[in-house]
């Protein structure tokens, strides 16, 4: 009988990480019966340490946060072929992001032609404007007396 620190050390991560995946399912079901309390410390038997080891032999990997691709590595046989798939995968989705990245420039050099062509038109019209003010100015008296 092990505890989950000894078994943690053996698996290459902290004790808080064991916790937590030993209070998830489905290794919540699994290892009840795996698990004595002796002076509130946990002892997990041969067969508990056997299963909590098999659930560490993986390790996840995520690809890709628009696809949400969920892949596991086995670490123990095939990993060059896994490895190779998860590299192709991932060329495959920079690939994509690129192509995103092309469209969304030249979206955007286009956005900013736009507004530079309406900035030109809202300044000519300003001028047009000053302009038109300026030739209707009429003198005081005749605005008094509204000569024309």
């Amino acid at each position: 009988m092990k505890t989950i620190k000894q078994i943690a050390v053996e698996v290459g991560v902290t004790k808080q990480a064991v916790q937590k995946r030993i209070a998830r399912q489905p290794l919540k079901d699994s290892l009840k019966a795996h698990i004595t309390v002796v002076d509130g410390t946990n002892y997990i038997d041969d067969e508990g340490e056997k299963i909590i080891k098999d659930v560490y032999k993986y390790t996840d990997a995520v690809i890709g946060t628009d696809s949400d691709v969920h892949m596991r590595l086995d670490i123990g046989q095939g990993t060059d072929k896994t490895i190779d798939t998860l590299i192709s995968m991932l060329q495959n989705e920079l690939e994509v992001k690129n192509k995103q990245i092309e469209d969304l420039s030249v979206a955007l050099v286009a956005a900013q032609q736009t507004a530079q062509a309406a900035q030109a038109l809202h300044a000519g019209t300003m001028q047009t404007q000053q302009i038109e003010e300026k030739t209707e100015k009429k003198s005081f008296l005749k605005r008094l007396f509204r000569w024309d």
